[in-house]
């Protein structure tokens, strides 16, 4: 499962990071559908070396000429912000459009900071680090960073094949169940009227 594969390579690579985005919401309890996953790591260059390397194991690259280890200093990256309007940066994979990670790297957003404030979760077999509740608040309203789908992810949604679009559905699903509390289960269970997923 991607997710799970992508937590382990940020774990066996000694990333210091935090899921952010649509799968933090999810993991806070509140469903969300989303296709990519977004992140946040510390943002030294051993971190940021780490992170890249992790994400190159599992087939993904960079969309960007860039090194994501020359991210380190926050006024390159504050200019890039500002000039460019970079708030991350994106790898995919190219042979599944439905694989990709955004490396949010914008001071706006305070890399580090949401870093240190990110709480533990268990998902099943492994544990993962997501963002607080208040980071991804502030996230949305300081930093006008919406979480939407564009038209860019419409339309690689559209070219994947139905079976990648099923096999991402029941990942997201799978993932998105075994990283809930106990409490948040029973509330959905609760409002579905089920006792399955």
């Amino acid at each position: 499962m991607f997710f799970e594969d992508l937590v382990r390579a940020l774990d066996g690579g000694h990333v210091r990071y935090a899921l952010v985005g649509g799968v933090a919401v999810n993991l806070h309890g509140i469903p969300r559908m989303t296709y990519d996953v977004d992140i946040v790591v510390r943002t030294d260059a051993v971190t940021l070396r780490a992170c890249k390397e992790a994400l190159s194991s599992l087939g993904l690259s960079c969309r960007l000429p860039i090194a994501l280890e020359t991210l380190e200093d926050a006024g390159e990256r504050a200019r890039l912000e500002t000039e460019r309007n970079l708030i991350a940066v994106t790898f995919t994979d190219p042979a599944n459009p439905l694989r990709e990670v955004d490396v949010l790297v914008a001071p706006s957003i305070d890399p580090d900071g949401i870093v240190e404030r990110s709480v533990a979760r268990s998902a099943g077999a492994f544990e993962v680090r997501i963002a607080s509740i208040d980071d991804l608040v502030r996230m949305t309203s300081e930093t006008d960073l919406v979480y939407y789908v564009t038209d860019e992810m419409l339309e690689r949604f559209a070219a994947s094949t139905t079976l990648q679009r099923l096999q991402w559905l029941d990942e997201m699903r799978t993932f998105t169940w075994n990283a809930a509390t106990a409490a948040t289960r029973l509330r959905w269970r609760a409002e579905r009227g089920r006792s399955d997923p």
